[in-house]
């Protein structure tokens, strides 16, 4: 026998992926078991966690599993039940045995006792898949049973509810957690009074006050909490659309509050942090700093008042995080928010120069419009050539700024293989590294959540 008939993968998936859960290795132990009792030995595993075999979702596992036999790579392809490869019926398992037919490979399940390549039981396979989707379908309108009776109560329907909120077990509605609501308040105050939200991400932050899952507080994360409906003590209710690829509707991430059918009205879910005309303040106050642009994407609303911003991006191994301008210095925004990066920062005028002097050696045409262009015009002239500009830290004494070791222009034109030419276009760190390595805003520093909290803003959040 060849290795391809003397190995076999396996296909493991759970629908819900909660903590302390063993079905996944249970799966595992059960399918080793059955091919070590065939002679055959496991080649792969492929798993799909938190992934639904009924809705249309991407399920990467399922995809690796199939290829792994169309393509030959082996012949034996082992599930714990069938409804953990589909429950989408004859619709879906139909043309994977097909496929599988076709090449001499085949589909066994060990707890339903089922080989494809038996005869007759491919005809059984069949029947327990549309047997699986047709439950599927019986559970799902349970569910959406369930919700519409729990929403017109009131009720919350499931799901993590805001920071500083928790679910009370004998109402099911939203009340005020002990140990996050007045921290959660706190936010809140900061933001009727018109405070930026970088500047409270950082003063959470300083003061070890761990966002809801873990770590450190961010903007996105700020803005998120206080538009939230339930932070208001209403019934949240996420957005769908339809997805024409998919044929299906799905969930946008966009958070509304839920209006009840018959009066057209928010559904009031229990006691929330804020008031609903507090909330409405700060959507509004949040909402005039931003700008909608035609490509759906939200920018600041005022134009930025200096040369670099949202060009320049820090370096530092790690980061990656955007640099602003704070008084004569542009500087890293991880270290504003409290992060634990030690920060680039480089003074206006030297890396302005520096950018200024490398743009024009690069398009002298463009001169005459940069001397008699205002800020928002130069950032135009930009805009146009210059992708982002990456700022590393100094070393040593006095955080001297030099243009050839400390600052890398990254032009638009640069295609993969770039030329790096240009006297001020490479950072000396990074000599090595192109620009789709380089680090990504979207790095996640740790941070710590424990130790003493004695600092006088949570002294006075714990006597408010």
């Amino acid at each position: 026998m060849s290795g391809r008939d003397l190995g076999a993968d396996l296909y493991l998936r759970l629908s819900v992926e909660r903590e302390g859960k063993t079905a996944i290795e249970r799966q595992e132990a059960d399918c080793r078991a059955w091919a070590a009792g065939h002679g055959l030995l496991v080649r792969q595993v492929h798993v799909d966690r938190d992934r639904s075999g009924y809705q249309n979702v991407t399920r990467k596992g399922f995809e690796a599993a199939r290829k792994a036999v169309t393509s030959g790579g082996v012949r034996t392809l082992i599930v714990w039940k069938l409804d953990r490869l589909s429950r989408k019926g004859t619709a879906e398992v139909g043309p994977l045995l097909d496929a599988f037919d076709l090449i001499g490979g085949r589909l066994v399940s060990v707890m339903d006792g089922l080989d494809s390549s038996r005869p007759g039981d491919r005809l059984a396979m069949a029947s327990l898949a549309e047997w699986a989707r047709a439950e599927a379908e019986i559970q799902g309108e349970r569910i959406r049973h369930a919700k519409r009776y729990l929403r017109s109560r009131g009720r919350w329907i499931g799901g993590q509810p805001p920071y500083g909120l928790r679910i009370d077990t004998d109402s099911g509605q939203l009340t005020p957690d002990p140990e996050t609501a007045v921290y959660a308040r706190l936010i809140a105050d900061e933001a009727l009074s018109g405070r930026p939200l970088v500047k409270i991400a950082r003063l959470l932050n300083e003061h070890e006050i761990a966002a809801p899952r873990g770590g450190l507080w961010q903007v996105g994360s700020l803005s998120q909490l206080l538009r939230a409906p339930a932070f208001a003590g209403l019934l949240p209710e996420t957005e769908t659309v339809w997805d024409e690829k998919r044929n299906c509707r799905r969930y946008t991430g966009v958070v509304r509050p839920y209006l009840d059918p018959q009066t057209g009205q928010p559904v009031v879910a229990g006691e929330g942090i804020i008031t609903l005309e507090e909330q409405q303040r700060i959507v509004a106050e949040l909402g005039s700093r931003t700008r909608l642009r035609s490509d759906g994407l939200k920018r600041p609303a005022r134009g930025p008042a200096h040369l670099l911003t949202g060009l320049l991006f820090c370096a530092v191994d790690g980061c990656g995080t955007r640099m602003s301008r704070n008084g004569t210095s542009y500087v890293c925004q991880g270290v504003r928010l409290g992060h634990t990066c030690p920060g680039a920062r480089a003074m206006a005028t030297s890396v302005e120069g520096a950018v200024a002097a490398a743009l024009l050696s690069r398009h002298p045409e463009m001169a005459a419009r940069w001397e008699n262009g205002d800020v928002s015009q130069k950032r135009a002239l930009l805009s146009e050539v210059v992708e982002r500009v990456w700022v590393t830290r100094a070393t040593g004494r006095g955080r001297r700024f030099e243009p050839e070791k400390r600052l890398r222009i990254v032009w638009a034109d640069e295609g993969d293989q770039g030329e790096r030419t240009d006297p001020c276009d490479w950072l000396e760190p990074c000599h090595n590294a192109h620009v789709s390595v380089l680090p990504s805003s979207s790095a996640r520093v740790a941070g710590s959540t424990q130790g003493t909290r004695t600092s006088a803003w949570r002294s006075s959040a714990a006597g408010s």
